[in-house]
């Protein structure tokens, strides 16, 4: 062995542990740092996320604040009770002060059978037959109010043993636009202004929710770049929450550009760490090797939480939100069948939950096959299923589907030692133009008739025959 030989392997045996204690020592200190600003970022959106529900639902009930503040001056109410009141009368107390002073942009007035009898926009008296355009999204608001518990605080209320009525106040999409709409009856607590139960007229205040609340927001809170939006999609640099309206479903987005101290820590030493990172060249391809790595192992994880976001996962069908968001955003036409199984809870209370797991889980089994690709199988909860088909609108297909439906459901499900016969009753509704918001009511109303008429059946709603 030559002594030059032996003297780079000495070197290289004493300098090799040097520089890579050195690399890891700056690996270890340079991941410190992301990992650090990383969570710092996280633990600033988390803060900001829930700044930003506060936000909304604050907004929310200042909104019906300023209804209540409007509609509630009970020495006024009084022309309410006098039968079928005058536009005129009506236009003196909900006519163009409110708009200027609240900024309600429509504001109507309904009479008992929910029918308009007064309307204004942006400030000026209107038809009201205008109301027919926002009605399908009103309407659901104000029928709450028939509810027994509504009616009951609306006694209390005229008893004197509550300070206010109830009050449904809710986000809504009209034309396109997110908006905020209130519902109040128009009762009193005073004794000689008493009403009949039933027979109250109801104001509606409606406000669109726009660029002048999202620069009080961005002015009050500090935010940048807040808006409201109907997609989900963001752009970069931008994050969102959701806006559930009160069945749940998401009917805008709020969003704004968070701040990230974690990269603006990182964003001022960039040049030393690119210094340091100069020195120690190699340590950067171990770097990049592990961060690689790691950043599969977060696709994995992300995925991993996406899918458990939107699957249930007792059958590995998409859940709610999955059908939802695919029931929003998937192009017409669209057929939905609505699968409720009969015979279910005999099940659950003769053999078992466990068994009636077992049962949904064979259940998701049959119906997959069933249906294409492009279609989509959710469980919405216990034995409720939806399909969602898409593309073009094909009548027999969807029959001979719902007939294989209850032909292979009615086949018996063996458990374990048991085996459990059920049937499964489908109602089925078709979106053709823009009737999406109604579909999931008519396939349910159609499901509801193929129960009545004796289950293990399927019902088509009227109109899917009368598109085809």
């Amino acid at each position: 062995m030559r002594v030059g030989d032996s003297g780079w392997k000495f070197s290289l045996a004493v300098l090799l542990p040097v520089i890579v204690a050195v690399a890891v020592t700056v690996a270890l200190a340079a991941g410190f740092v992301v990992w650090s600003a990383g969570r710092t970022d996280d633990r600033s959106l988390v803060r900001q996320q829930a700044m930003a529900a506060k936000m909304i639902d604050t907004a929310k009930q200042d909104f019906a604040t300023t209804q209540t503040d409007e509609v509630l001056r009970w020495d006024d109410v009084e022309i309410f009770l006098k039968g079928q009141p005058a536009p005129a009368a009506i236009d003196n107390y909900f006519g163009q002060d409110e708009y200027g002073t609240y900024g309600h942009e429509r504001v109507y007035v309904l009479d008992a059978d929910l029918d308009a009898i007064y309307a204004a926009r942006v400030g000026q008296k209107a038809d009201p037959k205008t109301y027919d355009s926002d009605r399908a999204v009103i309407d659901p608001l104000a029928v709450r109010l028939r509810a027994p518990d509504m009616q009951a605080q609306i006694a209390s209320y005229q008893n004197g043993n509550i300070e206010f009525p109830p009050q449904v106040t809710d986000f809504v999409a009209i034309d396109g636009r997110v908006a905020l709409v209130s519902v109040l009856p128009i009762v009193s607590n005073f004794d000689d202004q008493m009403q009949q139960p039933g027979h109250y007229f109801y104001h509606v205040a409606l406000q669109f929710v726009g660029k002048d609340l999202a620069a009080d927001l961005m002015n009050q809170y500090l935010l940048e770049g807040v808006h409201f939006d109907t997609d989900a999609a963001t752009s970069p640099n931008e994050t969102m929450i959701p806006i559930a309206n009160a069945a749940g479903r998401f009917v805008a987005y709020f969003k704004w550009q968070p701040d990230r101290p974690g990269q603006a820590l990182l964003s001022e030493t960039l040049p030393a760490s690119l210094g340091l990172l100069g020195v120690v060249g190699l340590v950067i391809a171990l770097l990049l090797y592990f961060l690689a790595r790691s950043t599969r192992a977060l696709e994995k994880a992300r995925a991993d939480a996406l899918h458990r976001a939107t699957h249930d996962p007792l059958t590995g069908l998409a859940n709610r939100a999955l059908f939802n968001e695919r029931l929003e955003r998937s192009p017409l036409p669209l057929t939905l069948l609505a699968l409720d199984l009969d015979r279910f809870k005999a099940v659950n209370d003769t053999l078992g939950h466990e068994a009636g797991d077992e049962l949904l889980k064979q259940v998701a089994g049959r119906l997959i096959p069933l249906v294409g690709n492009t279609d989509l199988v959710a469980r919405l909860g216990g034995d409720e299923f939806m399909i969602l088909l898409s593309g073009g609108l094909d009548v027999v297909r969807v029959e001979a589907l719902a007939a294989n439906i209850v032909e292979r459901l009615g086949e018996p499900f063996f458990l374990g030692r048991d085996v459990a016969d059920i049937g499964v009753s489908v109602g089925i509704a078709t979106a053709v133009t823009d009737e999406r918001k109604e579909l999931v009511s008519r396939a349910d109303f159609a499901l509801y008739d193929a129960k009545e008429s004796g289950r293990n059946t399927f019902k088509v709603f009227d109109e899917i025959k009368k598109a085809a």
